[in-house]
């Protein structure tokens, strides 16, 4: 790529224009360093007033100091210490009656289970133990736990099949732990016809 050549008068007109900016840096240079001085003779004059103290020093915004509570006790000098988390005895979570209903439905099957027959079997189930529910309450309490279930807390382990809509819930054992895919031997445990 050729270089393109500079006429004389726009090399001129190129250093008049930073010649310029140069001039207009300076002044603005000349006029922050007499601000400098300027404060440091009114820092001087403080300080003389003050009788050798050390100067006043204007405190910025925050908590001022003191305003602490007294009964909290002297401020240590190490990090704060995050609270460890509540662990429950025995290892695992606590699982609520209805988290406890769909684990017990499908090993119950022992097979897996779409959404479908877990939401039958939940139906009948809140009849008996909670009959103030709705099956509308039902569906959706239904619908958390199996996300529940099969995310944070796993229980249960998915399966799409793409032959219907949604997931096949299957305990945790039929899965493999690292992929969360479902084990060979327990393929068996998949029935996609209806009964």
């Amino acid at each position: 790529m050729a270089r393109k050549r500079l006429n004389p008068k726009d090399i001129d007109s190129l250093l008049n224009q930073y010649r310029g900016e140069r001039r207009r840096l300076n002044f603005q240079l000349d006029a922050v360093r007499a601000a400098i001085a300027d404060l440091k003779k009114l820092l001087g004059d403080r300080t003389a007033e003050n009788d050798g103290a050390s100067p006043v020093v204007k405190r910025g915004p925050g908590r001022p100091p003191g305003s602490r509570n007294k009964m909290a006790g002297p401020r240590s000098a190490s990090k704060p210490v995050r609270r460890k988390k509540r662990t429950i005895k025995g290892g695992g979570y606590r699982l609520s009656n209805w988290d406890l209903m769909v684990v017990d439905t499908v090993k119950r099957a022992d097979r897996m289970l779409p959404k479908v027959e877990i939401l039958k079997a939940a139906v009948a189930w809140a009849k008996k133990n909670e009959p103030r529910t709705k099956a509308d309450d039902v569906e959706l309490k239904i619908t958390r736990v199996l996300q529940k279930l099969s995310g944070k807390r796993g229980q249960l382990g998915t399966y799409r099949s793409g032959l219907r809509r949604g997931y096949h819930y299957g305990i945790k054992p039929w899965f493999f732990a690292s992929t969360g895919k479902l084990r060979k031997q327990y393929l068996d445990k998949l029935v996609l016809s209806e009964k």
